[in-house]
């Protein structure tokens, strides 16, 4: 393994005001401005100056200040340049952030939480690797299905994203196909520094559901995903809106709390009706079936620009590697749970 010198990794910075962005709707870097190199001989300094309302956010709810965002950058780097089992790990600024900030910048559970998601991604890699969005599947789900709907940011400064049950055959989509449907999502979004600061809303339509939809994720996967959830993923799961679930979903209903942290059953809520989701969430932002002003046509072209923007980031993530063996115990794997596949699971 090549030894590297922490001290000799600089910090790239650019004028004040001024950061690299391509993104057409959100924040987000080129994949070219990016590596995998633990210890770079200079750190990408791309993290973006979030709004007025982010930055009060930021402050009062994670502590976040200047000086606390640099020394908390330049430990984890720190950290990751001699850590022995991470391999190769993006060091760039908003990368770090993303757990950083779902930590609220405490260091130790930063790294606990990085250590976890370069595991997860490696022991599950039929959810995780390859995330590409010019996969036929990924493509159908996106421009057709379109189950899966980000609606932007609400007067809290929160991302609201939609679910419609309803709208995934399970006949043509199984699990797999779903569940890496929601974490190219996720990972086209966790860059975004409104995301990492404010939190993330979910609102699922269980509205004509069937027991097709309930019967698709095994147990295990319900586990695994819960767990990561909780402790992997970086992101912070503001509010869960599960609603109009039918009697046949109940079970599911219950498992899914039962996997769930406390501190995310507190979040996870259950409606009979989408008024009362209203209570939660700005009704404008809603899709116009809803009641709301949201165009998914608008919402899906926008997606569409973004996923072609970041599929090299995307794929850029399927180079980051850690030694697993010592972290495997931390996740129960089914027989299923490492499996070889291409760019499509038919």
């Amino acid at each position: 393994m090549r030894q590297c010198t922490v001290g000799h990794c600089q910090l790239v910075q650019f004028p004040t005001g001024h950061h690299r962005s391509t993104m057409a709707s959100g924040s987000g870097v080129t994949a070219t401005a990016l590596s995998v190199d633990k210890c770079p001989s200079r750190y990408e300094a791309n993290d973006i100056s979030p709004p007025e309302l982010h930055r009060t956010i930021a402050l009062q709810e994670l502590g976040e200040t200047d000086v606390r965002r640099v020394e908390s950058l330049r430990l984890l780097r720190e950290w990751i340049a001699t850590h022995p089992h991470i391999r190769r790990c993006r060091t760039d600024a908003l990368f770090l952030l993303r757990f950083l900030r779902a930590r609220a910048y405490d260091v130790q559970a930063a790294q606990t939480t990085l250590v976890r998601y370069l595991t997860m991604r490696q022991l599950f890699r039929i959810w995780y690797e390859n995330l590409d969005p010019s996969d036929r599947y990924m493509r159908e789900l996106v421009e057709n299905v379109r189950g899966c709907l980000p609606l932007g940011l609400d007067r809290s400064g929160r991302m609201v994203a939609l679910v419609k049950v309803r709208c995934y055959d399970v006949a043509r989509f199984n699990c797999y196909h779903l569940g890496r449907l929601q974490h190219m999502l996720f990972e086209a979004f966790f860059d975004d520094v409104e995301l990492q600061i404010a939190g993330g809303v979910a609102i699922i339509d269980c509205d004509g559901a069937t027991m097709g939809h309930f019967v698709c994720f095994k147990l295990s996967d319900i586990r695994n995903f819960m767990d990561c959830l909780v402790h992997a993923l970086p992101v912070r799961v503001k509010e869960v809106h599960i609603v109009r679930l039918p009697r046949i979903g109940q079970a599911l209903g219950n498992l899914v709390l039962s996997f769930a942290a406390e501190e995310l059953r507190k979040r996870i809520f259950f409606h009979a009706s989408m008024d009362e989701v209203l209570k939660y969430v700005d009704q404008d932002l809603l899709p116009v079936e809803y009641g709301g002003k949201s165009c998914p046509e608008e919402i899906t072209d926008s997606l569409k620009r973004r996923l072609a923007d970041k599929r090299d980031t995307l794929l850029l993530l399927d180079r980051m590697e850690i030694e697993v063996e010592p972290y495997a115990h931390l996740w129960r794997q089914s027989d299923e749970g490492d499996v070889e596949f291409g760019m499509e699971i038919d």
